[in-house]
């Protein structure tokens, strides 16, 4: 059982003293905003006398994989047309390109590009974060079924053998 949060202290606190594996949901801004939390999360969880070695930290973040460059940028209409739906019942302004592009770099939210980008960005956040598993949610913005099929495809023949070793 692991302990997805979003982002409050309270309920990494809880995660650490009861020794739970963490699931921090990095969906938008820039992953590195919640260094202090996982950090804290740290803390506690060696405070509360738990085994190091057994602590567990993992990210969740929306990923699309293409070997295709105009497929990632055309994904952008996808994506789009997900983030506006969901942001017009939370006072969202419309989403945009440049946010997209945004969260597509190193430092943004977005998991979403070849499989050497994806596999670069994870390695990056094994690095500043220290996680042991990545979760990645490929369904936002509805792709097409063999487009969906082709970036899972993606992902588990070309990026997870980069991140495994690391």
């Amino acid at each position: 059982i692991w302990r997805a949060v979003g982002g409050t202290p309270q309920s990494v606190l809880s995660a650490a003293q009861l020794g739970m594996p963490l699931v921090v949901a990095i969906i938008g801004g820039m992953p590195i905003q919640f260094r202090n939390l996982i950090e804290f999360y740290k803390l506690e969880y060696q405070k509360a006398g738990h085994d190091v070695s057994k602590m567990q930290i993992a990210i969740h973040s929306h990923t699309f994989v293409s070997d295709d460059q105009q497929v990632v940028d055309g994904y952008f209409h996808n994506y789009k047309s997900q983030m506006d739906r969901i942001g017009a019942s939370r006072g969202w302004a419309p989403y945009t390109k440049a946010q997209y592009e945004g969260g597509r770099s190193k430092d943004g939210a977005l998991f979403i590009g070849s499989p050497a980008e994806v596999a670069d960005k994870i390695a990056y956040m094994k690095e500043i974060f220290g996680i042991t598993r990545f979760i990645g949610h490929m369904d936002v913005g509805d792709p097409a079924h063999d487009v969906m099929m082709k970036s899972i495809e993606l992902f588990g023949n070309e990026v997870k053998p980069v991140i495994k070793g690391l």
